[in-house]
């Protein structure tokens, strides 16, 4: 497993994994967003989506991203509704790749993705808040940190957004979205900027 530099791309196995593409957010990048996607998607044999390839009540360019990528699956995320291009889509409740456990997040997944040694999600658009003299900026972020389920130690790694221009949630200021949010004492997570800076949230 292996996070791309300078990009919200994860590597795993012969699998690129990204998500929050939210095609249609804003109709001017997704032609942009496209051709990055086509270009990282080069570095493996199938392209995971871990939900909202689209942004839900927006016309998108869906078949323009399968007009230049081979392999895509897409872990239903809250905002793919009503998707009728000819698309692999998984249940929201994840899949399984041998010892990861890989959903969106806004949903519980499965018995069987929960119980995967790493649990890998999105849904949240984690950032990190710096101040600055002029007020501060947000620097989108993974989350790695570990959590006690049913007794077991678990690892989790949250995705940041692959749109830069989808809202985030700066985690060291505010609470994220998502159902394991709810259980997950993130506060004690190591948050690493796209850059490769790792921080840990408990110190910030």
């Amino acid at each position: 497993m292996k996070l791309l530099p300078d990009k919200p791309v994860l590597l795993l196995k012969n699998k690129v994994v990204i998500a929050d593409l939210h095609l249609g957010l804003f109709k001017y990048i997704d032609d942009q967003i496209i051709k990055e996607v086509a270009e990282i998607s080069k570095l493996g044999e199938e392209l995971i989506i871990l939900g909202d390839l689209k942004h839900i009540g927006r016309r998108c360019s869906i078949k323009k991203l399968l007009d230049v990528v081979d392999s895509v699956t897409l872990v239903k995320g809250n905002h793919d509704v009503n998707i009728k291009e000819n698309i692999s889509i998984e249940s929201s409740k994840g899949i399984r790749i041998g010892k990861y456990g890989l959903f969106h997040g806004h949903a519980l997944p499965s018995e069987d993705v929960m119980q995967a040694k790493k649990l890998i999600f999105a849904h949240a658009h984690p950032s990190i808040f710096l101040a600055d003299d002029i007020g501060g900026v947000k620097k989108r972020a993974w989350l790695e940190g570990e959590m006690d389920i049913n007794g077991e130690k678990k690892e989790l790694l949250v995705i940041p957004a692959f749109n830069e221009m989808c809202a985030s949630t700066a985690v060291n200021v505010e609470k994220p979205a998502g159902v394991i949010f709810k259980r997950w004492d993130y506060k004690n997570a190591n948050a690493i900027l796209l850059d490769g800076t790792l921080l840990t949230l408990s110190l910030l």
